[in-house]
């Protein structure tokens, strides 16, 4: 299993934002400079984390970005969930060309490895992801 880049750099994002938490918002070019991350596909990134209130945005002169929750109440799966990624289904309910026919024991074992997955995401919060800076 492989975390998707669009992932880790929304967590590397939102982990610069937590830092500064206290401090002014933080702008886009700031976060990819000290992130090293590309601003086009931060940009991407933040519109769909806005939509879901992990990131509010602030206008002005002295605008930029700040975390729209808490960082105890922001977990990977909420991330990953902003992003459109789900570890919660199988291929064969997304493509019916790769079903092997019924009875299938895989669907049922995807399901449960996926629900697995996502409750360990759930518990994996940003104050957690940031204290091991």
């Amino acid at each position: 299993m492989q975390i998707s880049s669009q992932t880790e750099y929304a967590l590397r994002a939102l982990a610069a934002l937590a830092l500064a938490e206290h401090e002014k918002p933080l702008s886009i070019s700031e976060i990819c400079k000290t992130q090293k991350l590309p601003p086009k596909y931060i940009e991407q990134i933040f519109r769909k984390l806005k939509k879901t209130g992990l990131v509010i945005s602030i206008h002005g002169s002295k605008g930029g970005y700040k975390l729209g929750k808490d960082i105890s109440e922001i977990s990977l799966r909420d991330i990953m969930a902003s992003l459109g990624e789900n570890f919660g289904s199988s291929v064969c309910k997304s493509n019916t060309n790769y079903c092997i026919g019924l009875p299938c024991i895989y669907e049922s074992l995807w399901d449960e490895i996926g629900k697995h997955l996502n409750s360990y995401f759930d518990s994996i919060k940003l104050d957690y992801i940031i204290s091991k800076y």
